[in-house]
């Protein structure tokens, strides 16, 4: 026996894994040596054990390396030889503890349920007294619960002994930069604020040197103080990112080149901040790896971040502040929670899809309308997609050529007060602007895709709705009033001064009917070039001198309702090229077009009259001077 080894034996197992001495799942999977329960009972029986308190005291370090020692054994004997650490190491429990739960009949855990079962109504009987209640020890095989405690103990235990994705030599899970002191070289060290989404001891390491935080609550912040040192370009890796929820401020912190962040808890990343003085970060990309839980992203004035931003994946996106950076590109989750987005003004791509809870005014555009060259939006209810293409638009005002090229709004349906911003659609099909297909494919629609609804509170120009119609089949406008677009702005003035009747500024179709006689309001007007717009009127009588003297009139428009005209009509409007008469019946006033009182007609003078009506006035005009100045108006053109 001279070589025999004393060792311990397990005996009373009745307090492993999840279970405590009174038989109940409480325990709980952050449970360490001194841990008490809420009313200050001890968790172990054991806690004022001489033996056990003083080998903690004496063997700290060597408890930690035989813990980390135990810890890779059972990575081995798990024989799970691809995976993460907490996956191999639950392979070992998987092997020889969870496996063995198969090997018992669910009947026998019935028939030991039913001993609880007595034992509560003895209990109620007043039989049996315990400081227990029987029922709560009734617990089944207990493999779902016990197996849940084990991946969370797994996790806690690698924390805690810096083993697996805590351990400095280990680049799996953890977030990896390279870092320095700060530039403004106000301090030599940074702090990093780390909020665990469980119980345990957040980590980083810097260089070769494990730093270990606190044992910290789930939800709560961890401080650890990193000292610079006046090192530079040092690497500094967080570990275990995906049992983070927050990483903290990295805004101050020097960062070069290319940011990779994983963590699938992690639900804010906050890189920049919206004073541009505070942002040192100096990142070039980004890539967001399994990051499905962020809801906020913060990358503000980060002036070297540049390229393309993908977060497709992210589907619990709330919050996207980009504003400062160089982004030319922000992709989102199709069907996401997104409410917020500020765009950089580098921005040239706008891509939004079925994003119910993004509005107008937490849709920020305004930096980067000048430069969108790219604009999708499609199924978002809440968004007004037309305004805020149409602010686009304006934005790009004078640019040649313009920056935006291609097009889709889809299913919008958006009311406008005011009819002059709806009147820039009609520029969408002048050639310049491309659509997109519901696919984001460039080159299969020559125009611009608009299918939604559009309702004006207020007039509009009957060519614009003309040509969006003719365009877009699937696109519904509900006008209240049409208003006549003059290509004259003195004509404009002159009718919206004596027949706009609601004072808004317009002149309406309807108020333009009403119109039977214009008198002498153009009589003698110098600035007037074109009276095209009199088409709309419903004019009955046209006085002598109605277009006299005029010298810079070159058309005339004569509604079709005019059933009498005088003489002088023209006298001195030398520079009349162009009368299109609406009426299908000539009239047979001989002077109606001498300019002057010699019976002169301006030589290069063109009459356009109805086509169905071109022979009769030709019989009833064979005789006047200007009956070979006829035109059927099929070839008028302006």
């Amino acid at each position: 026996m001279a070589k025999s080894k004393w060792k311990f034996r397990q005996d009373d197992l009745d307090t492993i894994l999840t279970v405590i001495n009174q038989g109940l799942m409480k325990k709980p999977y952050w449970v360490e040596f001194h841990d008490t329960y809420d009313d200050g009972t001890p968790v172990w029986n054991g806690e004022k054990s001489v033996l056990w308190n003083l080998m903690e005291q004496a063997y700290p370090d060597e408890r930690a390396q035989m813990m980390r020692r135990m810890l890779a054994k059972m990575e081995e004997l798990g024989g799970l030889q691809k995976g993460t650490h907490q996956q191999k190491l639950f392979a070992f429990f998987e092997k020889y503890y969870f496996s063995v739960i198969e090997n018992f009949s669910s009947m026998l855990y019935n028939e030991d349920g039913k001993m609880y079962e007595k034992m509560k109504l003895a209990m109620l009987q007043g039989k049996y007294t315990n400081d227990t209640d029987p029922l709560g020890q009734s617990l089944g095989d207990g493999k779902s619960p016990e197996v849940a405690w084990v991946k969370k103990r797994i996790q806690y235990l690698m924390s805690k002994y810096s083993f697996g994705d805590y351990d400095a030599k280990t680049a799996e899970g953890a977030i990896t930069v390279r870092t320095s002191a700060q530039a403004d070289a106000t301090t030599n060290s940074i702090v990093l604020r780390l909020t665990p989404a469980m119980k345990l001891y957040p980590t980083i390491a810097y260089g070769t040197t494990i730093m270990r935080g606190a044992r910290t609550d789930a939800g709560k912040a961890c401080e650890i103080v990193v000292d610079i040192n006046g090192t530079s370009d040092q690497q500094l890796s967080v570990k275990s990112a995906d049992y983070l929820l927050d990483i903290g401020d990295w805004s101050s912190y020097v960062i070069n080149g290319a940011l990779s962040i994983i963590g699938k808890r992690l639900k804010r990343l906050k890189l920049g901040d919206e004073n541009e003085q505070k942002v040192k970060i100096l990142i070039a990309s980004l890539t967001l790896g399994n990051t499905t839980s962020l809801e906020e992203i913060d990358v503000q004035n980060i002036s070297t971040l540049g390229g393309s931003l993908d977060m497709r994946s992210n589907f619990r996106l709330r919050k996207f502040l980009a504003g400062g950076s160089s982004l030319t590109e922000a992709h989102f989750a199709d069907g996401g929670a997104l409410e917020k987005v500020d765009y950089p003004a580098t921005t040239s791509y706008i891509e939004l899809k079925s994003l119910d809870k993004l509005t107008n005014e937490h849709c920020n555009t305004e930096g980067c309308a000048p430069n969108v060259m790219s604009y999708f939006i499609s199924g978002c209810d809440n968004l007004q997609p037309v305004k805020k293409l149409i602010d686009i638009m304006d934005a790009q005002v004078g640019q040649t050529p313009h920056a935006l090229r291609y097009v889709r709004c889809v299913g919008f349906n958006e009311t406008f007060t005011d009819g002059r911003a709806f009147d820039k659609l009609s520029q969408l099909v002048d050639g310049t602007y491309q659509g997109i297909d519901a696919e984001g494919q460039y080159g299969n629609d020559p125009y611009p895709v608009l299918d939604g609804t559009i309702n004006l509170s207020t007039g509009a120009y009957r060519d614009t709705y003309d040509a969006l119609m003719t365009h877009y089949p699937k696109l519904k406008l509900n006008i209240a009033k049409w208003w006549i677009r003059f290509e004259d702005p003195e004509v404009k003035r002159i009718c919206v001064e004596n027949w706009d009747k609601d004072g808004d500024g317009e002149l309406s179709m309807e108020e333009a009917a009403a119109v039977s006689s214009i008198g002498t309001k153009f009589y003698n007007n110098k600035k007037i070039v074109s009276l095209k717009a009199l088409q709309f009127f419903k004019i009955k009588e046209l006085p002598s001198d109605v277009f006299s003297e005029m010298p810079n009139l070159k058309e005339v428009w004569l509604p079709a309702t005019v059933q009498s005209h005088w003489y002088r009509t023209f006298l001195y409007s030398k520079n009349v090229k162009i009368v299109v008469i609406c009426s299908e019946m000539p009239f047979t006033n001989r002077g109606f077009f001498n300019i002057n009182t010699l019976n002169q007609i301006p030589s290069d003078l063109k009459i356009y009259v109805p086509d169905s009506a071109l022979a009769r006035y030709r019989e009833a005009w064979k005789d006047f001077p200007y009956q070979s100045r006829l035109h059927p108006l099929s070839e008028y053109h302006s």
